[in-house]
C-alpha cells in the first residue's frame, strides 16, 4: 500500500515538471531569434572569413599604388565593419536591432564623415 502511494506521488510530481517545463520551454518568438541569431552567425562568418581579406588586399594595393585607399574602397569598409558590429550584437544577445541581411545596410552617410574626419586628422599630423 506504502509503494502505491509512493508511486502516485512520484506520477503527480512528474506531471507539474513536465508542465512547468513546458511553461518555461522558448515561445515562438524565441525560436525565431534564435533562428535569425544562427543566419546572422554564418552571414558573419562569410564576410570575415572571405570578405574582410578581399578588402584588405584591394586597400593594400590602393595604398601601395596610390599612396592612399580609395575612397570608395574605405566607405564600403566603413559600412562593412558597421555591419560587422551590429550582427555580433544580435548574435550575442546584446541588442534587438536586425542587422544587415535582416535589416538595412549601414548607412554609407555616417561612414562617408567619418572616412573624411580620418584623413582630416591623418593630414594634419
Amino acid at each position: 500500500f506504502y509503494m502505491s502511494e509512493k508511486l502516485e506521488e512520484n506520477k503527480a510530481f512528474e506531471e507539474v515538471s513536465a508542465k512547468q517545463d513546458l511553461a518555461d520551454a522558448p515561445k515562438g518568438k524565441d525560436w525565431k531569434k534564435i533562428a535569425f541569431v544562427v543566419l546572422i552567425t554564418v552571414v558573419l562568418y562569410l564576410e570575415v572569413i572571405y570578405l574582410v581579406p578581399l578588402l584588405v588586399l584591394t586597400s593594400a594595393a590602393f595604398y601601395l599604388i596610390k599612396g592612399q585607399v580609395d575612397e570608395r574602397v574605405a566607405t564600403f569598409s566603413g559600412a562593412l565593419v558597421e555591419a560587422i558590429a551590429g550582427s555580433l550584437s544580435y548574435a550575442l544577445f546584446h541588442s534587438d536591432n536586425k542587422p544587415w541581411p535582416l535589416g538595412p545596410w549601414p548607412s554609407m552617410n555616417s561612414v562617408v564623415e567619418e572616412v573624411v574626419d580620418d584623413k582630416k586628422s591623418s593630414s594634419s599630423d
